[in-house]
């Protein structure tokens, strides 16, 4: 019983020590930064409808706070195919306005379209009250009727309306998808947070598409990279299966082209061609489609939509269960009305935040939280830095003089960041923003659902805090 004990004792030191490094690793990965430069996207991808765009997530300072940036460009009648991702993620729309769908497994389909079925049962009422002979033979065809209009009825997952200044989550490894149903193109920023505990793998961002044949931006990246190290890395690239340019994608580039067509079918009970159609097989239309006569789906009243969703968060406030409250949870806010603004000065701009105190997904499942600033013409944000959390800042329009400065004193950044450029502020980092001749606005992401700031300028700054003569 003593060896047993003392065996068991040994193997509970040796699982945390390598926890520890572990977790030693993972925070103190690629964060001896330097030099921080305003990025712009290092990769382009041209679709049917619309434009993905991709920052190298392998750059310092995207390693550093262990995040990864997308912005999607989507046109009119546009559609970002379904996928999902390893990490946890927050968007901001940028523009325009459209439809969010999210796909939970295991939840009920709750948007559905009573109208068919209803018609169905009256065909069906009809038939019952005549005769039995010729009468009758009509009520039975009025049940078919029934049957076949429930059959042609919809009935889907909730689809959420989103618009310009909407921060929307996505917990790690859910099914979304994005349509432009407005009449302007439709531009969201994504960021990805790859070191947030949910994601089991690396630093590397992969997404799993559902359907057609497109380029996965992240895997393009690592291509090009796995090309520079030589010829071992050209090998990994052909055994991955990956594609590069358009004109190799006739493999498929969703998961389900790597099954075999006929178990698939099997597994669905449809026909082999259904199958090979999902596959996305010679399908050269990439990630953003275009959808021919717009995509139909079932949506309420655009107030009674936002007063349900409100009623929802009232009740997560008071603490009603995870297991009641997944299928439901509210998964945006806006940030982007000025009426809305936590900070506001007449001169110098107003912020909003999200946090997760108002979203409770935030502080459930993904652990990041957002705000949204602007800066009137030459406005100064006071030297501050984020106490618990890495800063992604988003230029959505105007320009910005900002400077970081590192524990040494030393100035790791003084950069001007323009329109449609990131820059990560590193926890702790002093930084100061001084908005230029067209004023900046811009939105900033942070790795934490509570960010807290501390100011080092101002009258509830850490230097006001001290005695005068100290």
């Amino acid at each position: 019983m003593a060896k047993r004990l003392c065996l068991l004792l040994c193997f509970l030191v040796l699982f945390q020590c390598c926890m520890g490094r572990q977790q030693t690793s993972r925070q103190q990965k690629e964060c001896r930064i330097s030099r921080l430069n305003a990025q712009r996207p290092s990769n382009r991808i041209q679709s049917e409808a619309g434009v993905t765009e991709v920052f190298d997530h392998n750059n310092e300072q995207f390693q550093c706070a262990g995040v990864a940036v997308v912005r999607y460009t989507i046109e009119p009648r546009g559609l970002l195919l379904p996928s999902y991702v390893n990490a946890p993620q927050l968007m901001y729309f940028v523009q325009g306005r459209g439809l969010q769908g999210i796909m939970i497994t295991g939840c009920p389909e709750t948007f559905q379209s009573f109208q068919e079925s209803q018609q169905g049962q009256e065909q069906q009422e009809q038939g019952q009250q005549g005769e039995q002979g010729q009468q009758g033979q009509q009520g039975q065809q009025g049940q078919q009727g029934q049957q076949g209009q429930q059959f042609r009825g919809d009935q889907h997952q909730k689809i959420r309306e989103v618009e310009e200044g909407d921060v929307f989550v996505v917990p790690v490894g859910t099914g979304h998808f994005i349509y432009n149903n407005g009449d302007r193109r439709l531009i969201v920023v994504s960021v990805l947070d790859t070191s947030n505990d949910a994601n089991q793998l690396d630093f590397q961002p992969r997404r799993f598409y559902l359907a057609g044949n497109p380029q996965n931006e992240f895997q393009q990246q690592k291509q090009q990279q796995q090309e520079q190290q030589g010829s071992e890395g050209q090998q990994q690239q052909q055994e991955g299966g990956g594609s590069e340019g358009r004109g190799q994608e006739s493999s498929g580039n969703n998961i389900f082209s790597g099954f075999d067509a006929q178990q698939l079918a099997e597994a669905f009970n449809v026909d082999v061609q259904l199958i090979r159609k999902l596959q996305g097989q010679n399908d050269r239309r990439g990630n953003i489609v275009r959808v021919e006569g717009g995509l139909q789906a079932l949506l309420p009243p655009r107030g009674q939509q936002e007063r349900g969703e409100q009623q929802q968060d009232h009740l997560h406030a008071r603490g009603n269960g995870y297991e009641e409250t997944i299928c439901s949870l509210r998964l945006k806010q806006n940030i982007g009305d000025p009426w809305r603004a936590d900070v506001y000065t007449p001169r110098g701009g107003h912020r909003s935040s999200v946090t997760g105190y108002d979203l409770p997904v935030l502080q459930k499942l993904v652990k990041l939280s957002a705000h949204k600033g602007r800066l009137y013409q030459g406005a100064l944000v006071l030297p501050y830095y984020n106490v618990n959390a890495n800063s992604v800042i988003y230029a959505i329009r105007g320009s910005a003089r900002i400077q970081v400065v590192q524990q040494q004193g030393q100035t790791v950044a003084n950069e001007e960041v323009q329109q449609g450029q990131v820059l990560v502020i590193p926890q702790n980092f002093a930084a100061l923003i001084k908005a230029r001749d067209s004023g900046f606005e811009y939105v900033a992401i942070k790795t934490d659902e509570n960010a807290m700031i501390n100011t080092l300028a101002g009258n509830l700054s850490l230097m006001r805090a001290m005695p005068v003569k100290s």
